[in-house]
């Protein structure tokens, strides 16, 4: 590893301090060399969901890349995660809701077991069977787990509650690997069901805008 003089540290840590002068946010366009930095920032609750899991993924390769940091990057790569769940929860009640003809409203709550009561119902609607039974199970199991340990969405944010007591207690390790892995395959479900949820739901909104469209043309003919 290439190691820097204490000069070239210096103007680096100076050259930032300039930066404090320009707006968080803003735009740089071509030919600025970071133009393709410019990230949309328009996003739906797919893409809230799915940004946050992907970081999570990236934080978790780079310890299994560098072997380091994982004391760390656990909290945020845990945080990361869990809201992922979060947010997919949501987006996936709204979608099933909306076919299923329901209100489709999304909750307010932070708990995913709450979530989960909401989005299950409407996708054993749509998908009954035993195998999707057998898989609906085991992610209510982990979201049950997850949620003992984190209820409120705090645990992974703060060291302690509001009370001054530690969030993370009775739990010693946690396996950034086989936390990665395990929220892949609940993902699997609940990306699986909100894809195909969403596609009957177009295909629903199309028939009936379809629909309405001929009965327009039926009643304008009389």
């Amino acid at each position: 590893m290439e190691h820097k003089s204490i000069e070239e540290m210096r103007r680096e840590i100076e050259a930032q301090m300039l930066r404090m002068k320009e707006s968080l946010f803003t735009s740089k366009f071509a030919p600025d060399p970071d133009s393709y930095m410019n990230a949309d920032s328009g996003g739906d609750w797919d893409t809230y969901a799915m940004g946050y899991k992907m970081a999570g993924d990236v934080l978790v390769q780079y310890v299994k890349d560098n072997d380091r940091d994982q004391d760390f990057l656990v909290y945020p790569i845990a945080f990361l995660y869990r809201q992922y769940l979060e947010l997919r929860l949501k987006e996936l009640i709204f979608v099933s809701s909306a076919l299923l003809s329901k209100d489709a409203k999304i909750p307010k709550t932070h708990d995913l077991v709450s979530l989960w009561r909401q989005a299950r119902p409407n996708i054993e609607a749509v998908w009954p069977g035993s195998e999707t039974r057998c898989h609906l199970n085991r992610v209510e199991e982990r979201l049950k787990e997850l949620c003992d340990l984190d209820s409120g969405s705090y645990a992974f944010r703060y060291p302690e509650d509001t009370k001054g007591e530690a969030t993370l207690t009775g739990i010693v390790h946690i396996n950034l690997k086989q936390l990665r892995d395990v929220v892949e395959g609940i993902s699997n479900v609940l990306e699986g069901s909100s894809t195909g949820m969403g596609e009957y739901l177009n295909a629903k909104q199309e028939m009936e805008a379809e629909y309405r469209a001929e009965m327009r043309s039926y009643y304008n003919e009389y």
